[in-house]
C-alpha cells in the first residue's frame, strides 16, 4: 500500500507562509488567504497529503488564535485526508493537535486520551517527534490539573525523548529545536512550584537562549513568560546573573505580551496576563493585578478557554477577599 507524503515543493511553501507569520512579518489575515489559496490548489490537484498538510497547519494557526472549534474542524478534515493518503504516522500528528485543542477547550480528559492515543501509536511507527510532543502536551495538561509531580516526570521524559530526536530530517531538526525550547520553559515553573529556585533559573535561562536562537515568536513569548514568572519567585537576580538581564519581571511578561500580539495568539497573550497579575499580587500591587486579571478572564471567556477563565475568576475572588494589598506603583 503506498504512503503518500506532502512534496517537498509544497512543504516548503505553507511552511515559509507559517514561518513568516510566526515571526510577525505577515499579519494573521494575509496569512490565512495564502493558506487557503494552497489548500484550494492541493484539492483541485487533487493531493491528499499536500491538502493534509495545509489543513494542518491552519488549524495550528487558528489554535494560537483560541479559535478552537476552527482548529479542531481543520485537524479532523486532516487526519481524514491523511487516513485516504495511508500515511499513519501524519493522521497520528493530527490525533496529537486534537488533543492539544481540547487541552485549551478545558476538555483534559478527551484530551489525555488523545496524547496517549498518539503516543502509542507513535511508538508503534517509531515516531520519537510525536511521542515527544505527546508526551509534552500530557504534562501540560498534568500541569493544568495541579498534578505537578507527575507533571515533572512527564517533562523528563519529553526531554530525553526531544534528545534523541534526528537531526538529519529539516521537519524532525525543527521539532528538536522547538521542542528543547519549550519544555525547559515548563521544567521552570515546576520547579519554582517545588521551591528549587536555582534550578528553575537554569531551566528559565536555557529557554530563554534556545528561544532567541530559533528567533521565533511564539517561542520567545513562552520563554519570556517564564523567565518573568521565575524572577518573581526569586525576587532579584542571582548572584552572577548575565548582566544584560533586566531584574524587572514586568519587562519580560510585556515582552512576552507584544510577542504573543504581533501574531495575534490571543489565548497566550491572555495566559500572559494572568501570569504577569499573579506577580503582580506577590509584589504587592494588588490594584494592577486585578486590572491584568479581569483583562485574562474577559479573553478567556471569549475564546471558551474554560478552564483557564476558572481560574482566572478564583484568582479574582481571592484577591477581592484580600483587598488589603495596596498598590502603590503606576498602573500596567
Amino acid at each position: 500500500m503506498n504512503v503518500q507524503e506532502p512534496t517537498e515543493e509544497f512543504n516548503a511553501r505553507v511552511r515559509d507562509v507559517v514561518d513568516r507569520w510566526e515571526s510577525g512579518d505577515l499579519p494573521f489575515k494575509d496569512a490565512l488567504d495564502l493558506m487557503q489559496a494552497l489548500e484550494r490548489e492541493a484539492r483541485e490537484a487533487p493531493h491528499h497529503a499536500n491538502q493534509g498538510r495545509v489543513e494542518v497547519l491552519m488549524g495550528v494557526m487558528q489554535g494560537y488564535r483560541a479559535n478552537l472549534d476552527a482548529s479542531i474542524a481543520h485537524f479532523e478534515r486532516a487526519r481524514d485526508l491523511f487516513e485516504r493518503a495511508n500515511n499513519r504516522p501524519r493522521a497520528l500528528g493530527c490525533i496529537l493537535n486534537l488533543g492539544e485543542s481540547y487541552r485549551l477547550k478545558g476538555n483534559f480528559t478527551r484530551a489525555r486520551q488523545m496524547f496517549r492515543a498518539a503516543f502509542e501509536g507513535a511508538r508503534d511507527v517509531g515516531s520519537i517527534d510525536t511521542q515527544t510532543i505527546a508526551a509534552f502536551n500530557e504534562a501540560q495538561i498534568l500541569l493544568s490539573m495541579d498534578h505537578y509531580e507527575s507533571a515533572r516526570t512527564a517533562l523528563d521524559k519529553a526531554y530525553a525523548l526531544a534528545q534523541q530526536i534526528s537531526t538529519d530530517k529539516t521537519a524532525s531538526a525543527r521539532v528538536r529545536s522547538y521542542m528543547l525550547a519549550e519544555i525547559p520553559a515548563v521544567q521552570a515553573l515546576v520547579a519554582v512550584h517545588f521551591k528549587q529556585l536555582d534550578q528553575a533559573w537554569d531551566y528559565a535561562c536555557d529557554a530563554l537562549l534556545r528561544a532567541r536562537q530559533i528567533d521565533q515568536l511564539l517561542y520567545i513569548g513562552g520563554a519570556t513568560r517564564a523567565f518573568g514568572e521565575v524572577l518573581t519567585a526569586l525576587g532579584t537576580l542571582p548572584e552572577g546573573a548575565d548582566p544584560s538581564f533586566s531584574a524587572d519581571p514586568d519587562d519580560y511578561f510585556r515582552e512576552a505580551l507584544e510577542a504573543y500580539q504581533r501574531i495575534k495568539a490571543d489565548g497566550e497573550a491572555a495566559r500572559t496576563m494572568y501570569a504577569h497579575a499573579l506577580s503582580l499580587k506577590a509584589r504587592g500591587r494588588g490594584m494592577s493585578a486585578a486590572r491584568k486579571l479581569q483583562q485574562a478572564m474577559i479573553i478567556f471567556t471569549r475564546l471558551g478557554m474554560t478552564d483557564d477563565a476558572a481560574k482566572a475568576a478564583r484568582a479574582q475572588m481571592d484577591m477581592l477577599a484580600n483587598t488589603g494589598s495596596a498598590d502603590t506603583e503606576p498602573g500596567e
